[in-house]
């Protein structure tokens, strides 16, 4: 090999020295690439590995939520509830499954003698609905329900009109609503006010109207010095302390600071007053009515304190006229039945303790017992748990073709052998394995964990699902079943540590492994990692490449330059030789 080079390196300055137009530009490249290409190639394998691997995990991911999608089917009692009811008086009442309840079967009785209702009064007529009431000033309604004190729904003085009662009567939401009907009957006054009550004897309510005549309610705060300076809230209103104001001084603040503020302007009849012991006493306006106890909060920690008392209680005014809710129309009354000869009132038509999982809602009364039978629909739940079986199968067979050979008939397949060897896929394998065969953290009586309803693995690693099994452990111990998959909660969600059931961990472990710092996630930006390294190794080899190009090209050049200069030498002196031959003959 040596006399070869020899020879070559001689038979290049021969053809140099001949002036032979050697390119040694094509040269100096054919040496890079000899040296470049081995290395380029590595680095381009290593990218193409990590790339398919890249590709690989997010096939895990894809085959991983849809396991997901097929637990998250089993993992909420709802996903049991599926109930066949048959009803023999179904213009008495309707009857369905409850959510997230499981309902037991068999057959029941229902009576019903009485509805539940709500009260609902009637005004006296209005002309229009913007007919002007109390002269145009501000009143009070008095709303007492089922005979406790009444409260006090304020009708301002820019809403003293039949529709400014409705607005006030809803927005004040004490459990009676108001709405204002054109009655057409031809009459002066058609416009009336219908109230309507919630359901229930409990919820029977009187609503009577107070034109502000009386005196009224007086509310004293007293305060102690501050501390500190900062704010204080009293009625939603700011008011700045400084450090050293005493408990007068104080309330004159708060005194001054309300009087320049709504609270007080905005509505005749209020007024604020103080007294040298740091108390601050609020009169009302009679069209108030009872008030209730001030709001204040010591919001810029000052460290001032308040007491809070009514010296005078709101008086009673002359009732506004035209302004009468005492027609009763409907009563307030509760639902009166019979379930399986057990008597039961309830305040609302719809009752869903009666029977456990099952919701009733009555609709009319009978003359005989309606009889309800309930049976339980499994065939989604089974359909379910055959589809479980599926996901896992499907993500095994996956799981295959990505750790096994690789396609080389089908160039364009970068999924088969993207994992092959690799150790998370292994460790995928069983922990995904172990979320269909440990027992569940919320095991039942006689089913702990999924062998016990008929899902057993096969010697090949797939599952299988003993449908005869199954149907027996749903048909014997079905609150078990539900149990050992849901730990009968609704809408568990992913995060804290609590026992979720069998089917409920595994969405939560599932959600984990695939989460942003889950193990799968992890592995993709290791790869990511190593694939933005790969790349930068190359375009350092790149730019090595160049300056060994730019060196070889240099190098031939000056070579090519000594070559010329030689040739150039040669010929001159073949000249000089050939003259002096020439004349010496």
């Amino acid at each position: 090999m040596a006399t070869t080079s020899a020879v070559n390196g001689s038979n290049l300055m021969s053809q140099l020295g001949a002036g032979s137009g050697v390119d040694t530009k094509t040269l100096a490249e054919s040496l890079v690439s000899a040296e470049k290409q081995p290395q380029s190639d590595a680095i381009n394998s290593r990218i193409t590995k990590t790339q398919s691997r890249i590709s690989g995990l997010s096939a895990v991911m894809l085959s991983m939520d849809t396991l997901k999608t097929a637990f998250k089917a089993v993992d909420d009692p709802s996903d049991f509830s599926a109930l066949s009811i048959a009803n023999t008086n179904t213009s008495a009442l309707s009857a369905t499954a409850t959510a997230g309840k499981v309902a037991a079967t068999g057959s029941r009785t229902i009576e019903i003698s009485q509805l539940a209702s709500a009260q609902r009064n009637i005004s006296g007529g209005f002309a229009a609905s913007d007919s002007a009431l109390n002269g145009g000033k501000a009143f009070s309604l008095r709303l007492s329900v089922n005979g406790a004190s009444a409260s006090s729904i304020r009708v301002t003085a820019a809403n003293a009109t039949p529709s400014g009662i409705v607005s006030a009567i809803n927005k004040s939401n004490l459990g009676v609503t108001a709405q204002l009907i054109n009655t057409n009957d031809g009459s002066a006054t058609p416009y009336k006010i219908i109230l309507t009550g919630t359901s229930g004897a409990s919820n029977a309510f009187t609503m009577s109207s107070d034109d502000g005549t009386g005196l009224g309610e007086q509310q004293q705060l007293t305060f102690s010095a501050a501390t500190t300076s900062g704010n204080i809230s009293v009625q939603g209103v700011l008011v700045g302390l400084t450090a050293g104001d005493s408990a007068a001084t104080v309330a004159a603040k708060v005194k001054a600071t309300l009087d320049a503020n709504t609270f007080i302007t905005g509505t005749p009849g209020r007024s604020t007053s103080v007294s040298g012991d740091g108390s601050l006493l609020i009169t009302y306006a009679g069209a108030d009515g009872d008030v209730s106890a001030p709001s204040w909060g010591d919001v810029g920690a000052t460290g001032v304190t308040a007491t809070y008392a009514t010296t005078r209680a709101p008086g009673t005014g002359a009732t506004v006229s035209s302004v009468d809710f005492s027609s009763k129309t409907l009563s307030a009354a509760d639902a009166v039945l019979k379930v399986d000869g057990l008597q039961l009132k309830r305040s609302s038509n719809v009752i869903t303790d009666a029977i456990s999982g099952v919701t009733l809602n009555l609709t009319g009364t009978t003359t005989s017992a309606a009889t309800l039978d309930l049976t339980r629909d499994t065939s989604k739940v089974k359909a379910n748990v055959q589809g479980l079986v599926k996901a896992f199968n499907d993500a095994l067979s996956d799981f295959k073709i990505l750790g096994g050979e690789k396609n080389k008939k089908d160039e364009a397949d970068v999924y088969s052998g993207s994992l092959q060897n690799d150790a998370t896929l292994s460790l995928l394998k069983s922990q995904l394995r172990s979320m269909f065969t440990d027992n569940s953290s919320t095991p039942g009586s006689k089913v702990k964990a999924m062998r016990d309803i008929g899902v057993t693995i096969q010697k090949d690693g797939t599952l299988e699902l003993d449908e005869t099994k199954f149907d027996s452990a749903l048909a014997s111990n079905f609150t078990d079943v539900v149990t050992m998959f849901t730990a009968d909660k609704e809408n568990k969600g992913t995060t804290g540590v609590a026992k979720r059931g069998l089917a409920g961990d595994a969405v939560k472990r599932l959600s984990d492994m695939m989460s942003s710092t889950g193990l799968i996630m992890n592995q993709t930006n290791s790869s990511n990692t190593q694939l933005a390294r790969y790349k930068n190794d190359l375009t350092k080899l790149e730019i090595r490449m160049e300056a060994v190009l730019a060196r070889y090209t240099t190098m031939f050049a000056n070579m090519d330059k000594i070559v010329g200069n030689a040739n150039s030498m040669r010929t001159y002196l073949t000249n000089q030789f050939d003259a002096m031959s020439g004349s010496s003959g």
